[in-house]
């Protein structure tokens, strides 16, 4: 007998095999949407703020101007792409900057700075450059995070558009109000009355004329200061009462 063709199975189409994905893994790229959520806007939060020093603390210093420049540059364009697309080489880039400016600050608030034109001081400590810190060591823990991993998703915000549009509020205010509050240090600035900033100024430091007189809310320069606090001049009479003398004390915050 001599074999026939099966011509049963001829028209059977081959099919594809759809294998589903664990609850874990979709669960892990929820999170993961998340995660880069907060952590692009954090690094664009924490660049607004550096935006606002740029502003204050670089008049007149180029250099400190260049340096805030860069960094909140830095942090904000890198926040933007991570937001649209964050492949593993981008969250290390990440990390190692925060990294390197948060070490900057933490150094200058320590044991001083081995250079520029305050080194070997410890600046005192503000609102705006402690949320700043802040923002940027979020930025590290959330793409060191991501990175370990090894799977980011793309298009964090169109992942979770709900969670993404709380999470740009709660930081947005969050970036606003450090904002505010380095370029309120300086409203009073210049050897004028300082009511907005009776310490030298909150932020990153006050700024103005190192020996100008005025009067203060604390009286007049004895917490005077430059741009990074520096020695304040003669004072006039505070609305404390007395009579101001020859200041010492930085201002409060400041690189």
């Amino acid at each position: 007998m001599s074999a026939q063709p099966r011509w049963g199975n001829a028209g059977q189409a081959s099919r594809p095999v759809v294998v589903k994905r664990d609850d874990a893994a979709m669960a892990w790229d929820r999170n993961a949407a998340r995660i880069l959520t907060v952590t692009a806007f954090a690094s664009i939060a924490a660049g607004a703020i550096h935006v606002s020093a740029a502003r204050t603390l670089g008049r007149g210093d180029t250099q400190t101007f260049a340096f805030f420049a860069a960094v909140a540059a830095a942090q904000i364009v890198w926040g933007v792409i991570a937001l649209v697309r964050a492949p593993r080489l981008w969250l290390v880039l990440g990390v190692l900057g925060n990294a390197a400016v948060v070490t900057t600050w933490i150094v200058s608030r320590t044991v001083g700075l081995p250079v520029g034109e305050f080194a070997h001081e410890v600046l005192p400590v503000g609102y705006a450059d402690v949320l700043a810190t802040i923002l940027g060591a979020v930025t590290i823990v959330g793409a060191a995070t991501l990175a370990i991993r090894g799977s980011t998703p793309t298009r964090a915000m169109a992942s979770a558009r709900g969670f993404a549009l709380v999470a740009a509020i709660a930081i947005g205010l969050l970036a606003l109000s450090g904002a505010m509050s380095q370029a309120n240090a300086f409203s009073g600035s210049g050897g004028g009355s300082g009511q907005n900033a009776p310490a030298g100024g909150g932020g990153y430091g006050g700024y103005g004329n190192g020996n100008g007189s005025g009067s203060g809310a604390y009286g007049g320069g004895a917490y005077g200061g430059g741009a990074y606090g520096g020695t304040g001049g003669t004072g006039g009479t505070g609305s404390t009462g007395g009579t101001g003398g020859t200041g010492t004390m930085t201002s409060s915050g400041g690189y």
